[in-house]
């Protein structure tokens, strides 16, 4: 009786242990998704508004640099302007955006910001609004010709590097306030950990069984918690097994799970704005200074050919060269804008005939490359001049990726509400490795490539609600497109 008894009290112990330490476990459990919910409605999108309201602002900033330039007609000077007034509206609206952000609440009514969050939001938004205000101020200035030509420009990147460092100011509140964010969740898997142990530690009074069974059933798992966090305080972002026999266990490994998923995505999101943000600011500058001195070499070839009538084969090769070179080098540019630019599609009906004669007419001349097109009698519903930059694109790179004498081949099919469009050639496989990430912005596998031209392939795809692939064997880029547009 007197064993039975030590045994039953043993096991009340225990559940009373357990009991205990479960709630202790459902408490922190709740603290987590409380944090994960921050990070949900509060500090993702905190940063994500503010990369918008850098992108915003940089278009702005753009368009003014575009429209100090003399050279401009009055269409031009339209769409600048309109393209500036449309930028600063999304813009006010993303800061507006911003400002709700601190006043966001939790399911339960409560303020997710504390007050001196709330006040360094605010305060960014009003230095937001003065360092736009001073840009737009400078602008209006030269415009009635208060400030000199020779001022203008340094005048206005002096105001967009301001604006960036109030945007990179509060951009790095908000990403430290994610790792003191991280470092709470470390705490409480610490404070977990101390509540098991001890609950162990006393098990093992009580008898050597359950102290087994406490190490399995709770000790392992936290430990593995525990693991998982430091790896994601570091930038591993690993994924926690959720198949443990303790519910709550699983509970906190999903939530963990949920929200290194969110912070990787969105870290490769940082990293991937960072760059082509890089790229905008440096393409529109460097497109100008390119193009213009590549028209005068073209210009000045054409004008050498036609006062010399009768050059040696030898000399029509070498301008056919320059030719090819000044090709290429307008194609890359072509490529970094018509990812950066993203104007606005517009859907008209076009006989798929026409679209790949003119891409056909538009393609560079080649004496070792012949071209074919197949295309059905139907019509589709797209953008022309957006199916021209796609198929234009794809073309010149089956023709860069031929090694000598070689052939492309366009064709078009209809099939029922589906147009699918195959541009085929008989050069070198594209390696399997790498089938996967071509059409990655930024990823390429030429030395001369800039990485872009594929990605806006796909951007201009898909807005067509189609899609793009690539396969071997023989090599050839397939899009499928609906022949009508869902308006």
């Amino acid at each position: 009786m007197r064993t039975k008894s030590l045994i039953i009290v043993g096991f009340v112990i225990l559940f009373v242990i357990f009991g205990i330490a479960s709630a202790m476990q459902w408490q922190y459990s709740q603290e987590i998704k409380e944090i994960s919910e921050y990070h949900k409605l509060m500090s993702i999108p905190s940063i994500t508004v503010l990369q918008h309201i850098k992108m915003n602002f940089q278009e702005m900033h753009m368009a003014n640099m575009q429209l100090i330039n003399d050279g401009l007609s009055e269409k031009q000077e339209i769409e600048f302007l309109e393209k500036y007034e449309k930028s600063k509206a999304e813009l006010n609206k993303n800061i507006e955006s911003y400002y709700s952000i601190a006043y966001s609440t939790s399911p339960n009514g409560e303020y997710l910001a504390s007050q001196e969050t709330q006040e360094q939001i605010v305060d960014c938004v009003s230095m937001i609004r003065q360092s736009v205000d001073n840009h737009d101020k400078i602008f209006e200035q030269y415009q009635n010709n208060e400030i000199p030509r020779t001022e203008i420009v340094t005048l206005l990147e002096e105001a967009e590097i301001d604006f960036h460092k109030v945007i990179d100011k509060n951009s790095s509140m908000e990403v430290t306030a994610m790792e003191i964010i991280q470092s709470d969740v470390y705490g409480i898997e610490e404070n977990m950990k101390t509540v098991f142990m001890g609950s162990s530690i006393i098990a093992f009074v009580t008898a050597v069984s359950v102290i087994s069974f406490t190490s399995r059933f709770v000790s392992k798992p936290i430990s593995g918690l525990i693991d998982t966090t430091k790896k994601i305080a570091v930038g591993d972002f690993t994924k926690m097994d959720t198949t443990s026999l303790n519910s709550d266990v699983n509970e906190i490994a999903d939530s963990l799970n949920k929200m290194s998923a969110e912070l990787e995505n969105y870290k490769s999101k940082i990293i991937m704005q960072e760059k082509l943000s890089s790229i905008g600011e440096l393409s529109s500058r460097l497109a100008h200074d390119i193009k213009n001195p590549l028209t005068v070499i073209k210009v000045s070839l054409d004008v050498i050919k036609a006062k010399n009538p009768n050059l040696q084969p030898d000399d029509l090769e070498k301008f056919e060269r320059i030719n090819a070179a000044m090709y290429r080098i307008t194609h890359q540019i072509d490529n970094v804008l018509d990812f950066i630019k993203g104007k606005p599609m517009k859907f008209v009906k076009h006989p798929i005939k026409d679209i790949l004669e003119s891409v056909l007419a538009d393609l560079p001349k080649s004496d070792k490359i012949t071209v074919e097109i197949v295309s059905e009698d139907a019509e589709i519903e797209c953008d022309f001049e957006a199916m021209k930059v796609i198929l234009i694109n794809l073309a010149v790179n089956a023709m860069q990726a031929i090694e000598g004498m070689g052939e492309i081949k366009i064709t078009s099919k209809v099939r029922g509400d589906k147009v699918t469009i195959q541009v085929e050639n008989n050069g070198p496989s594209i390696p399997e490795d790498k089938l996967e990430k071509i059409f990655e912005p930024l990823y390429t596998t030429k030395e001369e490539g800039t990485g872009l031209g594929l990605a806006s392939c796909k951007s201009l795809v898909e807005q067509h609600n189609g899609r793009i692939i690539a396969e071997n064997n023989p090599t050839r880029f397939i899009i499928e497109l609906p022949s009508k547009m869902k308006h």
